[in-house]
């Protein structure tokens, strides 16, 4: 092999090596984000940035850490579901929110944004805006199989996202970005949601779905982002999330 060739193979092989390193591990950040103002959620050990939903602590049963994944699932006892939905300590607005996940074949979960745990509690889990997960092929609902709106990556029942079936079991990525009246849903590095809540497709979707009776559901501003404990196996890992002006 000639010298420069050689030499630009090594640089190659030092760049992919150095990059793993930096950009492979879980739960991390670059020192990258770090100055851009991401911030972790999770860092695969402790859960002091999260309660349960309409409690003060962190639930004893239904969620479990374990391989540096926060998992709701049936394991060492627990069943999923039993733990019910948790939120962020800490309230958003304006946001760009990025986290891994896998769901388990004819699974069903979601992670809410602008949740505000109104008084009383409702039955169930808590209206918010959701970044649907669940199996889009095989989940069967009211008898029938999903409407695009209840498919992963919509917004729950009102907004659809563009894409095909989402395959369960592996790792995916997502991302949510709202700003002001302008939300994003990504899946696996493509925008696949983009809507103004000012428009009429917004209007129209939240007026035709089950929240068209919860007050202000089309002009939330601020809240807790949820993990939906919807009692099945689900993970979670690279939680992370950055403050928009």
């Amino acid at each position: 092999m000639p010298v420069t060739r050689l030499r630009w193979t090594f640089l190659l092989l030092l760049a992919t090596v150095g990059a793993s390193r930096t950009y492979g591990q879980t739960n991390t950040l670059t020192p990258n984000e770090v100055k851009e103002g991401w911030t972790l959620l999770f860092d695969g050990k402790q859960m002091d940035q999260w309660r349960g939903a309409y409690a003060t602590t962190f639930p004893t049963r239904g969620w479990i850490v374990q391989n540096s994944e926060l998992r709701g699932e049936f394991s060492n006892g627990m069943e999923a579901g039993d733990g019910g939905d948790i939120v962020t300590k800490k309230i958003y607005q304006n946001f760009d929110m990025v986290f891994d996940w896998k769901l388990g074949s004819g699974g069903n979960s979601g992670v809410k944004y602008f949740v505000e745990e109104r008084q009383p509690k409702p039955v169930g889990s808590q209206p918010g805006y959701e970044y649907q997960i669940i199996d889009d092929a095989n989940y069967i609902y009211e008898g029938k199989h999903l409407d695009p709106p209840k498919k992963t990556a919509a917004i729950y029942d009102v907004i659809p996202a563009n894409k095909p079936d989402t395959a369960m079991n592996i790792w995916h990525t997502s991302r949510i970005r709202v700003r002001g009246n302008h939300i994003e849903h990504w899946l696996d590095g493509k925008q696949v949601l983009d809507v103004e809540r000012t428009s009429s497709a917004f209007k129209e979707g939240v007026e035709k779905s089950k929240f068209h009776s919860y007050p202000n559901f089309a002009s939330l501003t601020s809240g807790h982002i949820l993990l939906q404990d919807h009692g099945h196996n689900v993970a979670f890992r690279n939680i992370k999330i950055k403050e928009l002006e």
